[in-house]
């Protein structure tokens, strides 16, 4: 301790300064909780009933593994990177090669994380300031349209109302290509995310210290709204216990009827954990400050510690309000599988005005 003292005294150049304690780090990972938006459509379609067992299985298994990881960085206390550089530091005996490959594994895997976020936030934004207008056979501008144009189906007539009376902004392109089987696009949903991820970086090139205290801020408008959406369908009764039986595999992905527990009901079961997994682990971000940290021999426990006991209560309260409100068909509707309609259900869940509504969907 008086090493690190003497360190944070008087820092040498080119090293991290320790500037925060284990409510910094705490704060930094208080977003990990809002992955679960990320992976419950697709952990719902593949599970079915199951999904919320898988959620509180995968969060214990990385609880647990969570003290490993404390322990691990208490050996690391200048390091910096987490448990990326803990692996790369155990497979140097072996390999110089394999070292900084799984470095740069771990990079590969939580990069994409940036871009998703900011296209799903995105698109909430979106969603939110630009609806898509909704339209039924009995909808006046319908009915005007039909009158207008007879003969016309009312499946044609409702696609034909909706495009005229869509924002501009939510069909217009910059440029697009298609390259194969992958196409983009520069539209409005890029420029949003762009300017969402430029903010990012204005706010982390500030250092972990103002990273942290502006975290904090944001923390809460996560932690807040989803622990808001995991609570009020349970006191409002809106939980139907029969949506948690019976408690077997699907027989097919995607497929409302139930399975057995066979290889196939396994293998889903199991792939439904390795989903869970990307996002359950994720607050193990906690480590990664420990050279940063004023006390990393108090703090690195404490912070991983409180962050594990956040994500162990947001990954299993609002996946169990989510299946228990919506059940097995709901959870098995496209938007929720594809996780588009996945802010807007839990929106819907906790009920409100339309403000209420498209604030919980932007956030």
């Amino acid at each position: 301790m008086s090493t690190i003292s003497t360190v944070l005294e008087q820092p040498a150049e080119g090293k991290l300064l320790r500037h925060i304690d284990w409510r910094g780090a705490f704060w930094v990972a208080s977003g990990v909780p809002a992955l679960v938006l990320f992976s419950i459509g697709g952990i719902a379609g593949t599970t079915g009933t199951l999904a919320f067992v898988i959620w509180t299985v995968s969060m214990i298994m990385g609880f647990l593994q969570s003290f490993t990881y404390a322990e691990i960085a208490g050996l690391f206390p200048n390091k910096s990177g987490g448990a990326s550089i803990y692996g790369a530091t155990a497979w140097l005996r072996y390999s110089k090669f394999i070292a900084p490959l799984s470095v740069w594994c771990n990079w590969f895997a939580w990069s994409p994380v940036l871009s998703l976020g900011c296209s799903i936030a995105a698109a909430y934004i979106l969603n939110a300031l630009a609806p898509i207008p909704v339209f039924s056979e009995t909808s006046p501008e319908v009915v005007a349209y039909i009158a207008a144009h007879a003969g016309t189906a009312p499946a044609d007539a409702i696609a034909a109302v909706a495009a005229a009376a869509t924002p501009a902004i939510r069909t217009w392109s910059l440029w697009g290509h298609t390259l194969g089987p992958v196409s983009f696009t520069f539209n409005a949903t890029f420029f949003i995310g762009a300017v969402l991820m430029l903010m990012i970086f204005s706010i982390q090139h500030r250092g972990i210290l103002g990273t942290a205290n502006v975290q904090k801020y944001i923390g809460l408008l996560v932690i807040i709204p989803m622990l808001i959406v995991g609570v009020v369908p349970i006191f409002t009764g809106q939980i139907n216990w029969a949506n948690f039986s019976p408690l077997v595999p699907l027989a097919a992905a995607y497929a409302p009827d139930p399975g057995a527990w066979n290889i196939a009901g396994w293998t889903l079961v199991l792939g439904g954990m390795f989903i869970a997994a990307w996002s359950t682990y994720g607050f193990e971000t906690a480590v990664c400050y420990t050279s940063e940290f004023k006390n990393p021999g108090t703090d690195t426990f404490k912070a991983i510690f409180y962050s594990g006991l956040l994500c162990m209560l947001l990954f299993i309260l609002v996946p169990f309000t989510f299946q228990g409100v919506l059940g097995l068909n709901g959870m098995l509707a496209t938007p929720i599988v594809d996780g588009s309609g996945v802010a807007d259900a839990l929106a819907g869940m906790v009920g409100g005005g339309r403000i209420i509504h498209s604030l919980l969907v932007m956030l």
